[in-house]
């Protein structure tokens, strides 16, 4: 536990230094809880992209010709996120008071808002929403989604208490109990068999455990676990539909196999990481040739919006080995150490990444195909397997199924997840009298009435 605790941890660090944060240049060495998913998922280009990208001449996704908000799906899940927070909060209020810190954004950043979590701390309150934290000893700072006192949720979710201490025999408070973090995600999560999360979700994991180090210092314990909730759950075998069932535990101590490093130094690094950027990242280049290595798109990581387009802009002049199938940043980091650094060079091959097997033949397939001028459809004629195509069935048919997910969900059957599943459109393709034939089926509403009258017209046209 830190030298400094209490109210004085909002502003100070261990060794009794104020560090408050006033203007806009002391918050530069301040890093949002937030902010490290891009260094969580390897693809730090977006973070140099987010503070100069417009600088240099690149264009977010939401400013792209022909940008469409009604297909933009990460921006859609947001929303939705925002709404499965409310429900969230509309259920635990139909059992106990809720206290709300922050109303907006920018309060992230105010001292009265931090301060006004721990009296909300001290007086007891079972649920606090958006409660505004602080580390001056990490510089970190952020909204977490919900504190919980420790009580409420071991009735909430008890599994979620499994063998920890809940009643302190020192406390902050004169009420006895303490509070933990509960981070909310509009997902299923996918829990491992100790029932904390994935390499998939370091980026959620380093957020609550931020969260967790903040809550430590102002309650005088530090909790041996933060938490994420979502809309449901799977485990194993297992499966569940209900947000409070089973949470994912993010340890104090949690150790990241992947990475072969503890979450903390994970985070740390990534912390140094964002800071580097805003001291640095001004006097640095993506073409010709990435002035510092980090700067190499990695296009085999997801969740780049809204800069997607131009790390593939990126990738695309820098000829980047990501692009290639089956090669990931680990297999580029190798070979820019044997001097190849683009996929169109003469020397690349699934033997030189060492890839063999199956997809050897189809990387070399992929590799080939693009980097000559020869035939564009390879092989021109097909030998393979020709006794079982070359005779035509009676009766063949070649089908599509497009789906819609559930996570149009509007929340009335919360906590149970909701929304709907649903096939949207059926590509339907048929080979008769040496004719192909194709027709297409799509939905009148994204409802169960609509899908079966679509099923229907296709039953009918087959």
């Amino acid at each position: 536990m830190s030298g400094t605790l209490g109210r004085e941890a909002i502003t100070r660090r261990d060794d009794g230094t104020i560090c408050d944060p006033a203007s806009d240049a002391d918050w530069l060495d301040w890093v949002p809880a937030g902010a490290l998913r891009s260094w969580c998922s390897g693809d730090l280009v977006v973070d140099w992209l987010a503070e100069y990208g417009e600088q240099h001449g690149f264009r977010r996704d939401d400013q792209q010709p022909g940008y469409q908000r009604a297909f933009d799906l990460p921006r859609f899940l947001m929303q939705k996120g925002r709404e499965f927070e409310r429900a969230v909060l509309a259920d635990l209020g139909t059992r106990w008071p809720i206290a709300r810190i922050a109303e907006r954004p920018d309060q992230a950043r105010s001292l009265a808002a931090a301060e006004a979590t721990l009296d909300a701390m001290a007086a007891g309150a079972p649920v606090i929403a958006a409660a505004v934290l602080r580390d001056p000893q990490a510089r970190t700072y952020g909204v977490a989604d919900l504190l919980l006192r420790s009580d409420v949720l071991g009735e909430l979710c008890p599994g979620a208490l499994a063998g920890d201490q809940l009643e302190l025999p020192i406390s902050a408070f004169a009420h006895g109990r303490h509070y933990r973090v509960i981070d909310l995600k509009f997902s299923t999560l996918a829990l491992l068999k100790d029932g904390g999360l994935g390499a998939k979700d370091l980026d959620d994991m380093a957020q609550a455990w931020i969260y967790n180090q903040a809550l430590g210092r102002i309650q005088r314990y530090t909790p041996p676990a933060a938490y994420v909730a979502g809309r449901g759950w799977r485990q194993g075998p297992d499966r569940g539909d209900r947000c409070w069932e089973r949470l994912a535990r993010v340890g104090r101590d949690a150790f990241v196999r992947s990475r072969d490093q503890d979450l903390g130094d994970i985070v740390a690094d990534g912390l140094a990481w964002i800071r580097r950027v805003r001291t640095e990242g001004a006097e640095w280049r993506v073409l010709p040739v990435p002035s510092v290595p980090e700067l190499w798109p990695n296009m085999k990581a997801e969740g780049d919006f809204p800069w997607h387009h131009a790390k593939a802009q990126i990738a695309a002049q820098l000829g980047d080995l990501t692009i290639l199938p089956r090669v990931n940043a680990e297999l580029r980091a190798a070979a820019h150490a044997r001097g190849v650094t683009r996929w169109d060079d003469g020397r690349t091959s699934a033997g030189f990444f060492a890839i063999d097997g199956a997809y050897a033949a189809s990387l070399d397939a992929i590799i080939s195909v693009n980097r000559d001028t020869g035939d564009v459809v390879r092989p021109a004629r097909v030998l393979a397997d020709g006794g079982a195509w070359r005779t035509v069935a009676a009766g063949e048919a070649f089908v599509d199924f497009e789906f819609a997910h559930d996570m149009d969900d509007d929340f009335q059957e919360f906590p149970r997840k909701g929304g709907q599943p649903l096939i949207f459109q059926i590509g339907c393709g048929t080979y008769r009298d040496r004719e192909w034939r194709f027709s297409q089926f799509t939905v009148e509403a994204l409802t169960v009435a609509a899908e079966g009258a679509m099923v229907d017209g296709w039953l009918a046209h087959l």
